[in-house]
């Protein structure tokens, strides 16, 4: 069996909102054998506790990634995510597998971002391009930091519904049904918001081009 490095999120929701530690931290784990998450799922709601521990190590930097850029805030975003995460437990029962498992829980942490918004309008800038080369030289770092910026000003003052569309299918790389699933929405309604979105965004990154 290989073995391979995997992040994994530290506070379990058995531990509640308040216990341990909290965030995530890289373990060499053994991914030479695994089970699908709907297994998983099966043994959590017989209360198995360890088998949601494996659906939280295996979606929980997903939850948390998710939260980050829709809020651009990574203090709010932990928080977000630790209560999807908690949620999801909690709600366990009423997952009747219609759907991935993964998908149901993008619907728990949008929708727990989406109430954060409502009480906050500021958006932090954050890292939405991923990691770099360690190359890269001091202008090009620059260079780099300046789009970051740019971007995620220009995703953090998108209307919420867009915003949601282009986090969900531009980083998450979900379908369009899919985000229409997460959304209670349709698939028109999603194609228009991201059609709107990406004209918006057109106009005020040009000159990143």
């Amino acid at each position: 069996m290989a073995g391979g490095y995997r992040r994994r999120w530290v506070g379990c929701p058995r531990s509640g909102p308040a216990g341990g530690r909290r965030g995530w931290e890289t373990t060499l784990t053994d991914t030479g054998a695994s089970v699908d998450d709907a297994y998983l799922v099966q043994r959590a709601q017989e209360g198995y506790v360890d088998a949601y521990e494996e659906l939280v190590s295996r979606h929980g930097l997903r939850v948390y990634r998710t939260a980050l850029r829709m809020l651009g805030n990574h203090h709010d975003a932990e928080d977000i995510a630790q209560d999807a995460l908690i949620t999801g437990w909690h709600r366990l029962e009423q997952f009747r597998g219609q759907s991935a498992f993964s998908t149901w829980m993008y619907r728990i942490v949008t929708r727990l971002a989406l109430n954060r918004l409502q009480r906050t309008k500021k958006t932090e800038s954050i890292d939405l391009l991923g990691d770099v080369a360690d190359e890269e030289t001091a202008h090009e770092h620059a260079e780099r930091n300046l789009a970051v910026d740019a971007v995620s000003q220009a995703i953090g003052e998108l209307p919420v519904p867009q915003r949601i569309v282009v986090v969900l299918h531009h980083f998450e790389g979900l379908s369009y049904a899919e985000i229409a699933t997460i959304t209670q929405s349709t698939v028109p309604a999603v194609r228009s918001h991201l059609f709107r979105a990406r004209r918006t965004l057109a106009l005020k990154l040009g000159g990143w081009r």
